[in-house]
């Protein structure tokens, strides 16, 4: 065996050719996505001066993200989800160069920027839960939980290198071409998507109706304890502890004197911590006691955000661990969240689940922006941003403390997954008959 052989195998997943491709597609998109998100941040905030103008912008993209993705992990689950993600990566494409026109031209509005959230929070919506229920049709069970930690290291990446780029280029240059480059990167996925051969693209769920179809993925979610649980303490992590996000500019603008790379500098922060968290746990490839970690990483989360909005300084705050602590512990948590889920789940049933894991992932901190930016509001204005950042975290370490003796003693011992589907299957029949 030659020297580097131990590091392939830890990051076995990347041995199989569509996964890689996927996985190299997804980088360069994601990038461009964290860029865009930049710009948008800041212009919302140049044109109000308003914390609660940044919560609107996270309301624009949380609507969609939370009404959306269980209807799109439907159409996931019956379509073919490659043709499916063409449709989805070409839209947001377009989208992005709209806005960017928009921008150029000097005719941009706050409107503009909370449609163009909207809309591509829209399509991201049935993009997302394609591309997770895509995954383990790339991959075979042993490498699931290493193809879904790197897969996280990709949002990771980007959240690290995308700001900091947006950083350097907002400056001197403006928001425009942040939007430009964003529509330009999307040609990467979708180059991606035409180079991928022989992969089993449908779910296989039975041709019921769609009202049908959502209900029997919700009562699959509702059955099983272990779902339940993952998605509700998810749902509360998502929610409470991604409060920090949505008002990160004012940290780096009036909080901390600083200019738009103490913006980029914050969120390349975590996402550098996110980076090393994903690695980290691909690399372990094996992981005993994953309950255990799970309420171990969550609790981290909660520490390194009390200490954060507390801390006195922009290079203490980002740089000296709390930023950077908060993304490893959440990206550790995420991830393990994903495996457990993607693992009980069959596959006829895997695009609607996932979509209640995208509405965790995405939608719900989107919203989280929305009541951040309205606490902040009402503790202060600017100056009651810190103090919304250590509410938010304090209440999610008060939930997942209420929850530790189960986790901590291994509870997540959900249903049979073969009774589960039964129940479902008999379901489905029983509606169609009726």
């Amino acid at each position: 065996m030659t020297g580097l052989a131990p590091s392939a195998a830890r990051f076995s997943s990347l041995q199989h050719r569509n996964f890689r491709l996927l996985w190299t597609g997804q980088i360069v998109s994601n990038v461009g996505t964290w860029m865009q998100n930049v710009g948008s941040g800041w212009l919302i905030l140049q044109l109000t001066n308003s914390p609660l103008w940044l919560g609107l912008l996270g309301l624009s993209f949380a609507l969609p993200m939370i009404v959306l993705p269980p209807i799109g992990g439907a159409v996931v689950d019956r379509v073919d989800r490659v043709r499916l993600l063409y449709i989805t990566q070409s839209c947001q494409m377009l989208n992005a160069f709209v806005l960017a026109g928009a921008t150029f031209s000097g005719v941009v509005s706050v409107g503009h920027i909370l449609a163009a959230s909207f809309v591509g929070a829209s399509f991201l919506a049935f993009d997302n839960p394609a591309r997770n229920a895509l995954i383990p049709n790339v991959v075979p069970p042993r490498d699931l939980m290493n193809a879904l930690s790197l897969n996280g290291a990709i949002y990771s990446g980007a959240a690290l290198v995308g700001p900091a780029l947006a950083g350097a280029l907002l400056a001197p240059l403006g928001a425009a071409p942040l939007f430009f480059i964003n529509g330009i990167s999307f040609f990467a996925m979708l180059a991606a998507l035409h180079s991928m051969t022989g992969v089993p693209t449908r779910g296989g769920a039975p041709r019921v109706s769609m009202a049908l179809a959502l209900a029997a993925g919700l009562r699959y979610a509702w059955r099983d304890r272990t779902q339940r649980l993952l998605l509700v303490l998810f749902a509360v992590t998502a929610l409470f502890g991604r409060f920090h996000q949505g008002l990160l500019p004012i940290f780096a603008r009036d909080l901390w004197q600083d200019r738009p790379q103490g913006y980029g500098l914050l969120l390349s922060s975590s996402g550098a911590g996110a980076l090393v968290g994903a690695f980290g746990l691909a690399y372990l490839k094996e992981l005993q006691r994953r309950e255990r970690a799970l309420l171990l990483s969550g609790l981290a989360f909660s520490l390194s955000l009390v200490l954060f909005a507390v801390s006195p300084s922009l290079y203490l705050g980002a740089l000296f661990l709390f930023l950077f602590l908060a993304g490893v512990a959440a990206t550790v948590f995420a991830t393990l969240v994903a495996t457990i889920i993607q693992l009980a789940t069959p596959n006829e049933l895997r695009g609607r689940v996932m979509s209640l894991y995208t509405v965790c992932m995405i939608g719900l901190p989107a919203l989280g922006a929305l009541a951040s930016g309205t606490v902040a509001e009402l503790l202060g204005g600017i100056p009651g941003a810190p103090r919304a950042v250590l509410l938010g975290a304090l209440l999610m370490g008060v939930v997942l403390i209420a929850y530790a003796p189960a986790l901590w003693q291994g509870a997540l011992d959900g249903l049979n997954k073969q009774e589960t589907v039964d129940l479902i299957d008999a379901s489905i029949l029983a509606g169609d008959a009726e």
